[in-house]
């Protein structure tokens, strides 16, 4: 197999089982409440990274960096799952992933008042039609559906998604000189235990129930979509054009969208498939060159 193949089908099968994930996910909360959920399958995911940077023989972080490590595991995976999975209680996991993937939007926000980076015509473009297609979603839900509980859930899930660009920033801002293998094992393990801490006192860490779907909902989410999804991401960011692998990775609600609707069986109304339209479009203009 030749090299620009094997890129190939590494990034479809990234894309499809990112995008698989999501049903999983929901199906998830049906064993077990989002922040015991959420620490299980980034625990899994943890170890399993930890393991293969030990592999690698990868060295640990200086003792200096490990504040920049904790805070990255705050924010992009405490937070970020803790928020996304609490969220997806009450809606749907094509919405959902939808939803996340306003990250790009929210980083370019922070990109422009933080990092002072100024955005051209073609970015603040990009931003207001992601941000109108955040409206139409939200706004659909509270002009026909009328349910607080859904726009609580779809509100957290932004917050997830703002919590996921603060990483982002982060790690541009202080990580750059650290091995992102090693970035990616810790914020998921550090990340686990403060979702241990968020799901004992809440929910019973243990409170979960185990049969044989539920351990593979927990292996393929943390094994799958984590751990080895996230070491072929890098792989693919270190050898791609990244203009390649950042477009691509806007398929991944589409496929969240689709599985959604072929195996839970969801309607696609016309407010998520505007709304996830223009921020699809949206999340292309802020990303590219």
């Amino acid at each position: 197999m030749n090299k620009t193949l094997l890129y190939i089908v590494l990034l479809v099968f990234v894309i499809t089982t990112w995008g698989y994930s999501w049903v999983l996910m929901k199906m998830g909360l049906g064993y077990g409440e989002p922040f015991t959920f959420a620490a299980w399958r980034c625990a899994i995911g943890g170890v399993a990274m930890i393991i293969f940077v030990r592999a690698k023989s990868i060295e640990w972080p200086k003792l200096e960096k490990l504040p920049d490590y904790l805070m990255i595991a705050i924010f992009q995976t405490t937070l970020m799952f803790g928020l996304m999975l609490y969220g997806m209680k009450y809606v749907t996991a094509g919405k959902t992933s939808v939803l996340l993937y306003t990250m790009p939007i929210w980083t370019i926000f922070l990109v422009h008042f933080y990092l002072k980076q100024r955005l051209n015509t073609a970015k603040w473009i990009g931003v207001a039609l992601g941000t109108t297609g955040i409206i139409c979603i939200l706004g659909w839900d509270t002009l026909v559906n009328q349910d607080s509980q859904i726009l609580f859930g779809e509100l957290l899930i932004i917050g997830g998604a703002i919590s996921w660009a603060v990483s982002n920033i982060w790690v541009k801002k202080r990580m750059g000189g650290e091995n992102i293998y090693m970035v990616s094992s810790l914020q998921l393990a550090f990340g686990a235990i403060g979702l241990a801490l968020l799901a004992i006192p809440t929910e019973g860490l243990f409170n979960l129930q185990w049969n044989a779907h539920s351990i593979y909902i927990l292996l393929f989410t943390g094994l799958i979509a984590s751990a080895v999804d996230f070491t072929i991401w890098f792989y693919l960011l270190k050898n791609l054009d990244i203009k390649i692998t950042t477009f691509s990775s806007m398929l991944v609600p589409v496929f969240g969208l689709i599985f959604d609707w072929a195996i839970l069986g969801n309607h696609l109304d016309t407010g998520v498939i505007v709304g996830g339209a223009l921020i699809l479009i949206g999340i292309y203009k802020v990303s590219k060159n």
